[in-house]
């Protein structure tokens, strides 16, 4: 990798800029003599792990954390003192990842808090205001101005997000992890807009976990680890292997661990044949101990509604599926879970956890029966697994009480695997494991989840990463239309198959983009040699 200036040119101005910047909390040193900057016309993406320091760079940007040490200018100004009212008034904006929408509040009410005063509306004209605005904001957004920002979905309200930090007419964009809820049409509707901003002159400072997506959308690229600068590169002079390598301090290749060895031939732990529910089937596969299969396909393809259905969430219309030699009904998800089939939900915060509770709680709450004697639970034997499985899934907490709402993306995600290591599942279905998931914890998520298979278990993984499909699975089916329309075996395994296999599939999207929000490669005019 070389570094660079960014592709609309080195001599660009400046519209923000970090100057030695550190900061300490307590005994933790969030950032040590950070430097970074953005230019006019330009995206620079910032990527590092979960505690890398990319939200203290971010707070103190933006007026909401004061630096120890350091500088920081805004078009050419300095920013004085920790406000972000002066930050946005010099032309700072900023989209946040958990957004700052008061959901009570219609989103033409939203839109007006946002706006600077001398350019807010007159009461009665704020609903038509309101309509204008969101009419030229290239997000393929269907709002009306007048519905409470609470009804809206998750993917609506990160997409309305940036559309309110619009509104001030920045000089310079903050996005932290704008695409995490979105799905590849809404990134792609996102990128068009970052690219209008860019036309106009704005700098866009990018952050995000989603590597291929900071590839395709940014001009430099700055990479954090332990609060320390890593390196600024060219975004087309640089590969997302040596990107992971900065960001985690190894190898790329040390990311996926290997399958153990066996001997012999495998158990069957799940078959199922003529499955059918709704949006999807019917399917027929089957699952042998010790072994990852993945499911690949376009979205809206009967992906979330066959992991539904295998968790007893949904009931099934036809089919058959054995577990363990023992034909199911799965008219519920006690019955899943009794016969050995568990599921990671995707969206971990509203369906796998209960934030409130502390990390022994979450982890231990679908298997209190093991810790309980004649009605007792044993309060030692608890803490003494979860704190092994903290220390071996090495979940960074204070506390094994620490509500996991406070915890990171990652180590949430963690604390939701730790559960099929108490409970011992047969088969684990692993909906998006990874999703908004920094690049160090995914690489102990598949560690953990590779170690559950080792043991014995079976793995079904759906993720929309080609990249972790090729490098985590054994072999990959590929969904179209709500059935099974081509298997990818192991020696097969690549990105590129596992794209052009849906790819060439009926059921592209109508964007003319791969199922993974990032461009289709261009079929070869010749045979791929080995």
């Amino acid at each position: 990798m070389s570094s660079g200036g960014p592709g609309g040119g080195s001599t660009a101005e400046t519209v923000l800029e970090l100057a030695g910047v550190s900061r300490q909390f307590g005994a933790v040193r969030a950032l040590t003599d950070v430097s970074f900057d953005c230019r006019a016309g330009e995206v620079h993406a910032l990527v590092g792990e979960n505690g890398s320091g990319k939200s203290t760079l971010l707070g103190i940007a933006s007026g909401f954390v004061e630096q120890d040490r350091g500088t920081v200018h805004i078009a050419g100004k300095r920013l004085r003192t920790d406000s972000p009212a002066l930050a946005r008034k010099m032309g700072l904006a900023m989209a946040y990842q958990d957004t700052s929408l008061v959901l009570a509040q219609p989103v033409k009410n939203n839109l007006y808090m946002a706006a600077p005063p001398d350019e807010r509306p007159a009461f009665w004209r704020r609903k038509k205001w309101a309509r204008r605005l969101l009419g030229e904001f290239d997000l393929d957004m269907e709002l009306f101005p007048d519905s409470p920002a609470g009804f809206l979905t998750l993917a609506e309200r990160q997409m309305f997000e940036v559309a309110k930090a619009l509104v001030s007419d920045p000089k310079v964009l903050l996005l932290d992890e704008p695409t995490t809820a979105l799905g590849p049409d809404e990134v792609e509707a996102l990128h068009r807009t970052v690219a209008a901003c860019r036309r106009r002159g704005v700098g866009v400072v990018y952050v995000s976990h989603r590597l291929p997506e900071v590839l395709e959308i940014a001009d430099r690229i700055t990479v954090l680890r332990d609060g320390k600068i890593r390196g600024s590169f060219d975004a087309n002079e640089t590969t997302e292997h040596e990107l992971v390598e900065l960001i985690v301090g190894r190898p790329f290749e040390s990311a996926f661990p290997a399958a153990a060895e066996t001997s012999g031939g495998r158990r069957e732990v799940l078959v199922v044949d003529g499955f059918q529910g709704q949006s999807f089937g019917p399917v027929s596969f089957t699952l042998e101990a010790g072994e990852v299969v993945g499911i690949a396909g376009a979205e809206g393809n009967g992906q979330p509604q066959l992991f539904d259905t295998l968790s007893g969430r949904t009931p099934p219309r036809a089919g058959r599926v054995v577990c363990d030699g023992k034909e199911l009904t799965l008219i519920s998800t006690h019955e899943a879970i009794r016969s050995g089939i568990m599921l990671l939900p995707g969206d971990r915060k509203r369906e796998a956890l209960a934030p409130v509770l502390g990390v022994r709680a979450n982890s231990t709450i679908q298997s209190l029966r093991r810790f309980s004697f004649l009605g007792f639970l044993r309060r030692r034997a608890e803490r003494k697994a979860v704190k092994d499985l903290v220390a071996e899934l090495e979940i960074r907490t204070p506390s094994l009480e620490q509500p996991v709402e406070f915890l990171s993306g990652g180590n949430q995600q963690k604390v939701s695997v730790s559960r099929t290591f108490l409970r011992e599942p047969s088969v684990i279905l692993a909906y998006e494991p990874t999703q908004g998931v920094d690049v160090g914890s995914r690489f102990d998520i598949y560690r953990a989840l590779r170690a559950r298979t080792d043991s014995g278990a079976a793995l079904l993984v759906k993720s929309s990463d080609p990249i972790e499909l090729s490098g985590l699975c054994d072999r990959v089916l590929v969904m179209s239309r709500g059935t099974i329309v081509e298997e990818i075996p192991g020696d097969e395994l690549d990105e590129l198959r596992i794209v052009e296999a849906i790819v060439r599939g009926p059921g592209v999207s109508r964007s003319g983009r791969s199922p993974f929000g990032v461009a289709m490669p261009k079929a070869p005019t010749t045979e791929p040699t080995s």
